[in-house]
């Protein structure tokens, strides 16, 4: 909770008064706890508070405020020390509380925690801050105690607390803290306290970097307890951070998890393929140390490696990865020999089914179509398939000098069987086109329609396009005109789709129409021959040879491959030859 503080006369002097009785002995220890906190963000501002270590190792609390907007904070201990805070460990913004570390050089003087809860009626300290360091601690009785969280507790204490006393410490008649001082603003003569306990049991979760309360301190966050849980927020990082950033990130999650195997593969992969942002544009010979280093981080993880195999495939996958990505000379240990010989290394040590789905990609990059094809189909035999799998099989099965067409259309149709629909769009546009080469007009139709349906009717003129060919061929000529129609009427100024349109209306025996798209279609392109070699068989079915002859000749002036025949056949005799 947000707090404004205002500080009055009559509260200062009240403050004084209970100030006035001798101090316990553990006060002047416990000011070594005490903290001056001060952020920081990238525009120049700076705003200080206070905190208190709780912690042997650098843990400390303060307000969540005081942390808010900044990226960045440093702590200066009551002995003058300045460090730097490190990370954030836990945060509440409704409670305004944030628990983090700081980089100290030993062990950190810290409050010790209450076991128990002071009731009401019950005596407790309120500690200055490092700031007023010379004034003595408030003593004051608890007036009420209330529950948070279910199971933590919120405290009133009959004290004014200045502004400036913000996060400060509130203890106990035998010195052990309980709360951190807060103040409210319907209360200005009471101090308030949440729970030590509540806020030291905030912690980062794996998703919490998506939590608009951490997003706001640009402070990096406390890894979560295990590297499975931290592998979400790692990928987190990968999303929003650049190059240079998450290469931070991940040397601050191999310092967390020393032994774990994912810090330094996925390190590795970092320097492999982005060695040229890491580098920088003006490190020469650079881009050729990352891999160095990549190397180092692969050989590294293999030690941590609970599987053999899986380590082979992901070193595998990286050198192949750099090898196809990059023509410039690359360091030794970086080819596709080596890279092949890390995925042997992989399918001897567990032979699985995906491992084949990369060894089909290094066969498919030689030019080796038969191993790649084979390679592809053990994937497809599993329970790996996908419809990828089904894809690069069908290819290079399509690259092979024995095939059939309707191998690789099988193969095709099982990709798109095999998809979710909003995924199945490209592999069934191949097929049909495949369809069409071969010959079956009605099942290119058929995958025509299906994509049609797929996109609820959002589709191209080209689409259009595509299937009216299809219809054309299967002698469906009135659903080829409305489709060849549909076409025009996104893309009017298109010649081919006149054209096309022209030679719809011909086979309909309907040369005034057909004529009619062709002359739209020259309009538009008076050089197009093949709409020449139409406006002539328009002219011809009308008897008009003369005009027949002369569109035809027109065509051929313009470069038509086909019309020879028709002059041949129809105008030779005229002398039109």
């Amino acid at each position: 909770m947000k707090k404004i503080f205002m500080l009055t006369a009559l509260a200062l002097v009240q403050c004084l008064v209970l100030t006035a009785q001798k101090m316990p002995r553990w006060v002047e220890k416990a000011k070594k706890a005490m903290l001056t906190v001060e952020t920081y963000d990238g525009k120049g501002n700076v705003w200080k508070g206070n905190g208190f270590f709780v912690g042997e190792d650098g843990e400390a609390v303060s307000d969540y405020t005081l942390f808010e907007g900044a990226t960045g904070a440093t702590v200066t201990d009551a002995g003058g020390q300045r460090m730097e805070v490190t990370h954030v460990l836990g945060a509440d913004d409704m409670y305004d509380v944030i628990r983090f570390r700081v980089a100290a050089p030993r062990k950190t003087p810290f409050l010790q925690v209450a076991d128990g809860v002071p009731v009401a009626g019950e005596a407790v300290y309120v500690l200055p801050p490092v700031s007023r360091g010379g004034e003595a601690a408030v003593r004051a009785p608890v007036v009420e105690v209330s529950t948070i969280r279910e199971t933590y507790r919120y405290f009133e204490v009959e004290a004014p607390l200045p502004a400036e006393w913000l996060s400060v410490p509130l203890l106990t008649a035998d010195g052990r803290v309980f709360a951190l001082a807060q103040a409210d603003a319907s209360s200005r003569s009471h101090t308030f306290g949440v729970s030590v306990p509540y806020v030291r049991s905030l912690h980062v979760g794996s998703m919490d970097l998506w939590n608009t309360t951490y997003a706001s301190v640009g402070i990096r966050k406390a890894w979560p307890g295990t590297p499975q849980d931290a592998q979400v927020a790692l990928m987190l990082y990968a999303s929003q951070q650049d190059a240079r950033a998450y290469l931070e990130t991940l040397n601050d999650y191999i310092a967390h998890f020393p032994d774990s195997y994912d810090g330094y593969a996925k390190r590795a992969s970092h320097y492999a393929f982005r060695r040229g942002d890491l580098a920088g544009a003006d490190a020469e010979g650079a881009p050729g140390r990352m891999l160095t280093l990549a190397a180092e981080d692969m050989k590294t993880a293999h030690r941590y490696a609970g599987d053999r195999a899986a380590a082979y495939y992901d070193e595998a996958s990286m050198i192949y990865g750099v090898v196809t990505g990059d023509s410039a000379a690359l360091p030794a240990g970086w080819s596709l020999e080596v890279a092949e010989d890390c995925l042997r290394k992989a399918i001897e040590g567990d032979d699985r089914p995906e491992y084949h789905r990369l060894e089909g990609d290094m066969a498919l990059y030689r030019d080796d179509y038969g191993a790649a094809y084979e390679a592809y189909m053990t994937v497809n035999r599993s329970a790996a398939a996908s419809p990828n799998s089904f894809y690069m099989a069908a290819k290079a099965r399509e690259q092979m000098a024995e095939h059939s067409p309707a191998e690789v259309i099988a193969l095709l149709d099982s990709a798109a069987g095999r998809s979710l629909p909003s995924e199945a769009l490209p592999y069934l546009e191949e097929c049909a086109g495949l369809k069409m080469e071969a010959g079956m007009y009605d099942a290119a139709i058929r995958d025509y329609d299906r994509c049609y349906d797929l996109t609820a009717g959002n589709v191209s003129d080209a689409f259009y396009y595509l299937r009216e060919q299809a219809k054309f061929r299967s002698g469906d000529l009135d659903g080829a005109l409305r489709d060849i129609g549909a076409a025009v009427r996104m893309q009017p100024d298109n010649a081919v789709y006149h054209a096309e349109m022209a030679s719809v209306y011909l086979r309909r025996q309907d040369p005034p129409a057909a004529q009619a798209c062709v002359e739209k279609a020259l309009a538009i392109d008076p050089a197009f021959a093949s709409s020449h070699r139409l406006l002539g068989l328009c002219h011809l079915r009308q008897d008009r040879k003369d005009e027949a002859c002369n569109a035809f000749r027109r065509a051929e002036e313009l470069g038509d491959p086909v019309v020879r025949k028709l002059i041949r056949e129809n105008c030779e005799a005229e002398g039109e030859d």
